[in-house]
């Protein structure tokens, strides 16, 4: 089959371990003809977003990628918003695909696929990222971008979508309450982990390769967090509160990995900080190699908003900790989750004494049954076989 991936709703950033950058690659392994159609928008220097100039490139994984520049038509200001391109049709008439796959909805262009859909009958499944936390915060954004510009664009795509795949459950309650989708098309397509880049690998080796190089002992307990480190998903305060029980002789033997790169706002908290020895920052790390982070660990801890690291995490078979959000239960799978009602210094610091308590018997639990539960629903080649499946009557 020809799958064509539509990436033109943000941002498409090579190498990142994006849904993006994964469900593509797992299809190609599948034996699927693949192309990405693009946008020009991607992550500058793996910190800030920015702009390429358009492109035609093969990416890491061997598949053709063509970014494509906005529409000139459209006002300069309003480009980013109206997300109308140049070349869509071209690159679609060249491809002759079988399927097209849209990665979010919210892009003028997805007329351009509607029309094309509908004259050659083949289907579109479309997943959703979109929810009332990164998205339609403001007056403005919520009423009149989302509430009526890209509503009335979906509604006029909608009879070519047979498939509309939020990747949070909250995200398609934003789908059903903003955009006024049919709840009969909506299916859940959770994000995951890349299961194919790590089979063969000795899970056990790397985990002691890693906590080697942090001189962390076999024995000692490590919690992991770690993504995009800004001020919102509250690493910083976890990092406070960890090294203020350190220092008051509290969590004996256990460390903490932090991987990521920090915005400027929480380099600033940080840099005035007196981490524990215990704490490890690690900085940026390629996205191939964040896998070793987890295997090192024995809970992950993510105290601030959704990042897709959550529900890789569980994949890896890692018992975890969340910020409790509307629309987060599909991450329990049966004692493997357990949800902060927020990121205050108190509960923080219930939660990590808790947690070390009893030698940490809680996690060994939480441990368990994600490592027995986890990989079956988070994996990424079971989350690319449904993106493309014919949907159910």
């Amino acid at each position: 089959m020809r799958i064509a991936h539509i990436c033109l709703a943000a941002f498409y950033i090579d190498g990142f371990g994006y849904q993006e950058n994964i469900l593509p690659k797992i299809h190609k392994q599948m034996g699927h003809d693949v192309v990405i159609i693009a946008s020009t928008e991607t992550y500058v220097d793996n910190a800030r977003l920015g702009y390429v100039v358009p492109s035609s490139y093969e990416n890491e994984d061997g598949i053709p990628v063509h970014r494509l520049p906005y529409a000139r038509w459209a006002p300069r200001r309003l480009r980013p918003k109206i997300r109308a391109y140049e070349g869509l049709a071209a690159h679609l008439d060249a491809f002759r695909p079988d399927l097209i796959f849209l990665h979010d909805v919210q892009f003028w262009d997805i007329l351009t696929v509607r029309n094309y859909a509908l004259s050659r009958g083949i289907p579109v499944h479309a997943d959703s990222h979109t929810d009332y936390i990164n998205s339609a915060r403001g007056f403005a954004s919520r009423h009149l971008l989302h509430g009526i510009f890209y509503r009335l664009l979906l509604k006029r795509a909608d009879p070519a979508i047979r498939r509309y795949l939020p990747t949070l459950p909250v995200r398609g309650d934003f789908m059903r309450e903003v955009y006024g989708t049919s709840p009969r098309k909506i299916d859940l397509l959770p994000f995951g982990f890349d299961d194919s880049a790590v089979a063969g690998i000795d899970r056990a080796a790397v985990r002691k390769k890693v906590r080697a190089s942090f001189g962390i002992p076999d024995g000692d307990t490590v919690f992991v967090t770690g993504g995009k480190l800004d001020l919102r998903k509250n690493i910083h305060v976890l990092v406070e509160r960890f090294t203020q029980l350190r220092r008051n002789g509290e969590l004996p033997g256990v460390h903490l990995i932090v991987f990521g790169k920090p915005t400027p706002e929480v380099e600033a908290v940080l840099e005035v900080m007196t981490l524990d020895s215990n704490i490890h920052m690690t900085g940026w790390i390629p996205s191939p190699d964040i896998y070793g982070m987890f295997w090192a660990a024995d809970l992950a801890i993510f105290p601030g908003t959704h990042s897709v690291l959550w529900e890789e995490a569980i994949g890896h078979g890692l018992g975890a900790v969340f910020h409790r959000w509307p629309g987060m239960e599909h991450l329990d799978l049966g004692g493997n989750a357990r949800f902060i009602d927020d990121a205050s210094p108190a509960t923080l610091d219930v939660l990590l004494t808790d947690l070390a308590a009893n030698r940490g018997a809680a996690i060994r639990t939480m441990g368990e049954v994600a490592a027995q539960e986890g990989p079956k629903v988070f994996s990424y080649s079971a989350i690319a076989a449904k993106a493309i499946a014919a949907p159910e009557r």
